[in-house]
């Protein structure tokens, strides 16, 4: 039986872009376009710009705008966008909910606040303000990079929040899909951690916000519609040929290793901004060679 119910509003593989600069850091919303419409073309479900992958903190508020509209307008209604919205506190995650909004966004995505570790209740404050703007929210737990958890028992009070509809899990502990099913059974899990997407659709994710997708869509796409449809001989075959890449989603890295990934598909990389810095020529070379020997593996 298909594990994804028809009624998962973001079911399938949704992109969490990186965002290309130019050699000398300007943002490159020509090729920023042309990335967003390529991705759909080749299968995926959703664009989901300004994310950490898309070096959101970086990026200057008119950036940020940009990258929106620009995504907006080149799936030209073919896909879902679905802006990261994160910001210190809810002012600023309520602002770029209303921009989204305006823009013509399907979803948000939030992270806690960033400002500093809030204690719960300000966490379902921070969550019910921005849901207020009215689209629908995604909450994200990342407590790498924000210093809060959304453990399985918090998502149960965020799921009473009208418009919370789902939770990006990337705590990669996958034991969580089920507690979280478990304790917010109105959440879509979408699972966040590349290298844990099989282990979450077993689980009963439905949905996932991927990263290295951006250099492999089409072997992406494939790998969770095999699993999603329990065709687990072949689906692990694949996953297992694609998870030595797929482990650089959660590594401290990623940004770097994503966009190197690009470039041995054949794709626009381009440089990240600071405070990250480029890999050393070693470490170059290994995901360089990880990613060869990925895409290779799955065009067989």
């Amino acid at each position: 039986m298909d594990n994804v119910g028809t009624s998962s509003r973001f079911a399938g593989v949704y992109a969490a872009t990186t965002t290309p600069f130019t050699a000398d850091g300007r943002l490159d919303p020509d090729r920023f376009a042309e990335h967003c419409s390529w991705l759909v073309d080749s299968g995926v479900r959703g664009i989901v710009p300004n994310g950490s992958l898309g070096e959101y903190e970086t990026l200057t508020e008119d950036e940020r705008r940009l990258t929106v509209t620009t995504a907006i307008s080149a799936v030209a209604g073919r896909a879902p966008v679905v802006p990261g919205v994160s910001g210190r506190g809810a002012g600023e995650a309520v602002r770029w909910t209303e921009q989204a909004a305006e823009a013509g966004a399907a979803a948000v995505m939030c992270l806690p606040p960033t400002s500093h570790a809030p204690t719960p209740d300000e966490v379902v404050a921070h969550f019910a303000a921005v849901a207020g703007v009215g689209l629908p929210v995604i909450a994200y737990n990342n407590p790498f990079s924000t210093r809060v958890d959304l453990t399985p028992s918090l998502l149960a009070r965020l799921a009473e929040i009208e418009n919370v509809v789902g939770v990006k899990e990337f705590s990669q502990d996958v034991r969580r899909v089920a507690l979280i099913r478990e304790l917010a059974p109105s959440l879509e899990v979408i699972v966040g951690c590349d290298d844990l997407l099989a282990e979450g659709v077993l689980m009963g994710a439905t949905g996932w916000i991927a990263g290295f997708v951006n250099a492999i869509p089409e072997p992406s796409v494939r790998l969770f519609d095999l699993c999603a449809q329990g065709k687990w001989d072949e689906g692990l075959a694949l996953y297992r040929a694609l998870l030595p890449v797929l482990r650089y989603d959660a590594d401290p890295t990623f940004v770097q290793a994503i966009k190197l990934g690009q470039e041995e598909a054949g794709r626009y990389g381009g440089p990240v901004r600071p405070p990250r810095l480029p890999l050393s020529e070693a470490e170059e070379a290994a995901v360089r060679r990880d990613a060869r020997e990925a895409i290779e593996a799955a065009a067989r």
